[in-house]
């Protein structure tokens, strides 16, 4: 069997895509995938996940002998080492194109508290940097916090015709945040119904204007949040944020399988806080564990995106709303941000927009 490392992702699904192409309904006289019975492959590495749509078949037991159909033969694609195949999540309708958004990207991590906000920040600053229209929504609704990381505040402005507001602008970036709406002592409540409307209220009722990319800050974890995103925006893709810790790392992967689950790919892996840079002699410790990243996207067949030591002086700097990747864009506190976006842009696809 091939090594899943050696093919990327996208092309281990395009080949099961092309395979299943050829299984043709014989009522429907189409094939499945034209068909729509097959709602989307996703591969995570060697692990391939086949989402039917149960909407497309007339009963259950339809359901199940395409599913014995479909397994074994993608198991026998080279490269696969693990076949799910099981019905679509209902949440997983109806995604609208944002007018005037190409694509967006969602940044997550399996636990709070690993940088996933810095990371999310940066990461837009550096592709704007490139020449990117960038848009940042930060939809953590446990803690927004990309008004202290950009050292923005104010509030946001309602369109000339008042059917939406337009988002604030920090750096080239433009930026919505939940922290814009509440007093910084307020927790914000949101559960069930209600995250579906307030969230679809971010999306639907904000004037972005023309993005290349809007990077989505997601909670931690797994929620209705992010099963509200899923529903409301098509996710090109996420990247997965992880400390190098066992117990990030255990999370991480969970999440990971949950927006498999939702059709979403994963581009690829950040290890955060992957060692601590003395200031006085450059040496470099290891305070959160070792290379648990690193591991995971070997395991996982994924990229490792970036490997982001954790620097006292970036720690500052965002309290401070002085990402460095504007503030000092050559140190080695920004470089990491800038190789990062370089490979995200190249996983996307994504070069700016020249036309308008």
């Amino acid at each position: 069997m091939a090594d899943p490392r050696a093919i990327s992702p996208q092309d281990l699904e395009e080949a099961v895509l092309a395979l299943l192409g050829e299984v043709v309904d014989a009522e429907a006289g189409t094939d499945v995938v034209a068909g729509g019975q097959v709602y989307a492959v996703v591969a995570t590495g060697g692990a391939v996940r086949v989402l039917l749509d149960p909407e497309r078949f007339p009963n259950e037991a339809s359901q199940a002998a395409l599913a014995e159909t479909v397994r074994p033969l993608v198991e026998s694609v080279p490269g696969v080492e693990r076949v799910v195949v099981k019905p679509r999540p209902r949440c997983g309708t109806l995604r609208a194109q944002l007018p005037g958004v190409r694509k967006v990207l969602g940044v997550h991590s399996g636990k709070g508290g690993v940088g996933k906000s810095t990371v999310a920040v940066n990461l837009a600053l550096a592709l704007a940097a490139r020449g990117l229209k960038v848009g940042l929504l930060d939809a953590d609704v446990y803690g927004p916090s990309a008004p202290t990381l950009l050292g923005l505040s104010g509030r946001l402005n309602a369109t000339r015709d008042g059917t939406q507001v337009r988002p604030l602008e920090k750096y080239g970036i433009k930026v919505v945040s939940l922290g814009f709406l509440l007093p910084a002592s307020q927790a914000l409540i949101w559960r069930g119904s209600l995250v579906d409307q307030g969230l679809a209220q971010l999306f639907t009722d904000v004037d972005w204007g023309g993005l290349d990319l809007l990077i989505i800050d997601l909670p931690p974890g797994t929620s209705d949040v992010h099963l509200a995103v899923a529903r409301q925006v098509p996710l090109s893709g996420i990247v997965t944020v992880t400390a190098p810790g066992q117990v990030s790392v255990d999370d991480v992967r969970r999440g990971m399988e949950m927006f498999a689950d939702l059709a979403v790919p994963c581009l690829g892996i950040v290890e955060n806080m992957a060692g601590v840079v003395c200031r006085r002699c450059g040496q470099e410790s290891h305070l959160f564990g070792v290379g648990g990243g690193a591991d995971l996207a070997q395991q996982a067949g994924m990229p490792l995106l970036a490997r982001l030591p954790f620097f006292a002086g970036l720690a500052e700097a965002s309290d401070n709303g002085r990402p460095p990747v504007v503030h000092a864009p050559g140190s080695a506190r920004a470089t990491p941000f800038h190789n990062l976006a370089a490979q995200v842009s190249a996983e996307l696809k994504i070069e700016p927009n020249l036309v308008g």
